[in-house]
């Protein structure tokens, strides 16, 4: 009950009380008298009772005016400073409370802002020894993280239930390798993401029985068991996933599967190169089965005739001569195909030719002591197993360090047509044989242990090298290597700068003490899931035509903000957008022609927000726009809402502010991008929180009571 509401009702007892012991007073008096005296009264009653009934309205303006000073002074003045003080210790420590009311009261509030104060230094205090404790924790979890988004596969760290905890930037991408903006042409699979499910991703068949056989082992006493398969993925791709339990101690001595950790490599490229070897050995075979055919039969022809006149014989010749060109046309394509394959299975990687050039330079500058220049034209990538370039070429100037006392290199990388051109001049004469032995020599070992030569390693490359002869014709004073260019679109150099920090892995551990989400209405709001979700219109009214032309949102898992886990997307309204409404949200109409109409997006948005709590500041404006396109799109939102104007009413009654901007302020919330989707989005998902403790300190902890304190607010009969 609001205080506003307990001012009438006390004011109306005041006032009835007063009446009704007055009237009570004279009813009871009248019924005393005898009937002489009832007649004599009767004549005198017109000129009695309008001095007592004004006597007890002006009681009533008395106590009425006391009592409305007792509330606005006292009464008002406590609540509101109840619910600062608890905002003080549950939310924000940095609040002061408003002093207001009587004197005592506003002593009362300086004693609360001066405790704040020692309070705040307290928790400083404590927060700077927490923190020193917890260092030692977080550079092990930092560890994890580079370690993780350094790993050259994608990794999938799951509980029992399939919920996805951790993932690297390698299983992003796998799964979610770009931005898609043409949702229209999305593929229907699922979204990776803290808390998800990972047969969204996955197949679960494969999955559940690759969990009953490390099962099987655990129980059969295997210490580390590990299951490995092929599975198909959408898009036609192929992966191989190795599977490993996590465990746990369970009563100091038996181990159970809490989870699971999944590493996953796209072997499709792999796939592919294999099949295509088979098939060129197999069209090889039968190329050079029908050659030597020909071939032989018109030498047995020969042998068997030896009078056989000219002309037969030339043709005889002919035929030989035909079938012997193109049996080297097909080992000579047979070894070009046979290299690409070899450069595909190799560990190669896109790399900007600069920077394998300034590697190189380092590392024969430290190594022997040479002074080494290079040049590189602007953009170029090369696609190799730079690891094995540079050790190659850093034991050629080694070689030649050793031998000629050669110390100044120079690396030219540029581009010439089909090829990139690597030319490297040591300025002194060499001779080939010293050359061919480095070229031919055994100097690069992989991971099986086979080494291979520098020429070899070339012909991975599809490469080609030549030597460059000096002036007096007296030997070699360079070499050009030329590189084959990368097929396909150049990498695109990273961005230096982003608006959202974020870390290179993501990781919710605490979802393993989780089991699915059934029974959600009774799940407390720090265990939830939420999607907060924000929009920008052509205007104020639904129901009348306006249009979504922007929507943002982001996700929260158990109590963390996913700032790698939202949507921003500018929706194209067909519609014109008033001018009133850009000056609120700035968004210049010219930058919606074009975008993806909001029958495009809402799909997307549905499997962005499954299994979540929706949660927006003045939730029946959004909302009211997302059920009038129910019809249209056929998308309808059934998840729970939580509406965050409503939670703030409820847990500040009694003070004014229920903005956006004022709830922020009062919890110490920075804003930035106010009127963007996106921006909105953040600062709602901030600002539930903090709330979320402070609807616990009343009582309100799961989401079924935050939905009926919801209702109780008077802000919940709002409608669009």
């Amino acid at each position: 009950m609001s205080a506003r509401l307990k001012y009438w009702l006390f004011l109306f007892a005041i006032v009835f009380a007063t009446f009704t012991v007055i009237i009570a007073s004279f009813a009871g008096s009248w019924h005393s008298l005898a009937s002489e005296e009832k007649t004599y009264i009767a004549h005198l009653i017109g000129k009695l009772l309008p001095f007592p009934l004004i006597g007890a309205a002006v009681l009533c303006l008395i106590i009425g005016g006391l009592v409305s000073l007792l509330f606005h002074n006292y009464i008002i003045p406590i609540l509101q400073l109840s619910e600062e003080t608890r905002l003080i210790s549950t939310a924000n420590p940095d609040y002061r409370v408003t002093p207001r009311g009587a004197k005592e009261l506003v002593r009362l509030a300086e004693v609360i802002n001066e405790s704040a104060d020692t309070f705040t230094r307290m928790q400083k205090d404590i927060d700077a020894h927490i923190a020193l404790s917890k260092a030692q924790i977080q550079e092990e979890r930092n560890r994890l993280a580079a370690l993780m988004s350094e790993m050259p596969h994608a990794v999938l760290v799951c509980n029992s239930d399939g919920q996805i905890l951790l993932y690297n930037t390698k299983a992003k991408t796998l799964f979610d390798p770009e931005t898609v903006h043409n949702y229209a042409d999305q593929q229907p699979q699922g979204l990776i993401g803290l808390g998800r499910s990972v047969f969204g991703l996955l197949e679960r068949d494969p999955l559940v029985h690759a969990l009953e056989l490390l099962q099987h082992a655990l129980s059969r006493g295997q210490a580390a068991p590990i299951s490995n398969f092929m599975m198909s993925h959408h898009g036609g791709t192929y992966l191989r996933v190795n599977m490993a339990p996590v465990l746990a101690d369970r009563n100091g001595s038996e181990q159970i599967m809490t989870g699971f950790v999944l590493t996953l490599e796209d072997m499709t490229t792999q796939i592919a190169a294999d099949t295509r070897r088979d098939t060129l050995i197999r069209t090889l075979t039968d190329d050079l089965q029908g050659a030597l055919s020909e071939i032989r039969d018109s030498i047995t022809e020969i042998l068997n005739n030896p009078t056989m006149n000219r002309e037969r014989l030339q043709q005889e010749r002919q035929t030989i001569d035909q079938a012997s060109q193109r049996l080297v046309d097909k080992l000579n394509q047979a070894r070009d195909n046979y290299a690409s394959h070899l450069h595909e299975q190799s560990k190669v990687e896109d790399i900007p030719g600069e920077s394998v050039l300034e590697v190189l330079a380092r590392n024969i500058s430290d190594r022997f002591s040479c002074k080494v220049d290079f040049h590189s034209d602007a953009g170029l990538w090369l696609k190799l197993d730079s690891y094995s370039f540079v050790q190659t070429l850093s034991h050629l100037a080694g070689m030649l360090n050793a031998r000629h006392q050669v110390t100044h290199y120079n690396f030219t990388l540029s581009e010439q047509q089909d090829y990139l051109c690597l030319n490297i001049d040591w300025q002194q004469a060499v001779s080939a044989e010293l050359l061919d032995s480095w070229r031919n020599s055994p100097l690069i070992s992989n991971s099986r242990g086979n080494t291979f030569s520098f020429a070899e390693l070339l012909e991975k490359m599809s490469g080609s090298m030549e030597y460059l002869p000096a002036d007096n014709n007296g030997g070699y004073h360079g070499m050009r290597i030329n590189y084959k260019k990368p097929e396909g679109p150049q990498p695109t150099p990273l961005s230096q700068t982003t608006q959202i920090e974020h870390r290179p892995i993501s990781y919710e551990f605490d979802l393993f003490e989780q089991r699915g989400d059934a029974g959600m209405a009774k799940t407390p709001l720090r265990k939830l899931t939420f999607v907060v979700f924000d929009t920008e219109t052509t205007g104020l009214n639904p129901s009348e035509g306006d249009e979504i032309i922007q929507l943002g949102a982001i996700r929260i898992v158990n109590g963390q903000i996913l700032h790698h886990e939202t949507i921003d997307q500018l929706i194209d309204p067909k519609r014109h957008v008033p001018a009133t409404s850009v000056a609120i949200h700035g968004i210049d109409p010219a930058l919606l022609v074009g975008q993806p109409t909001i029958d495009k997006i809402l799909p997307h948005f549905h499997h962005f927000a499954e299994g979540a709590v929706l949660v927006a500041h003045n939730a029946a404006f959004d909302m009211r726009f997302l059920q009038l396109k129910e019809e249209k799109t056929g998308i309808h939102f059934d998840n729970p809402v939580l509406d965050t104007l409503l939670l703030s009413s409820i847990i500040h009654p009694n003070l004014k502010g229920h903005g956006l901007e004022g709830i922020a302020e009062r919890l110490n919330i920075t804003i930035v991008g106010r009127h963007t989707a996106l921006g909105d989005s953040i600062v709602t998902a901030e600002v539930l929180i903090k709330l979320i403790p402070l609807l616990e300190a009343q009582g309100i902890v799961t989401l079924e009571d935050a939905q009926l304190a919801s209702q109780k607010s008077a802000f919940a009969k709002i409608g669009y």
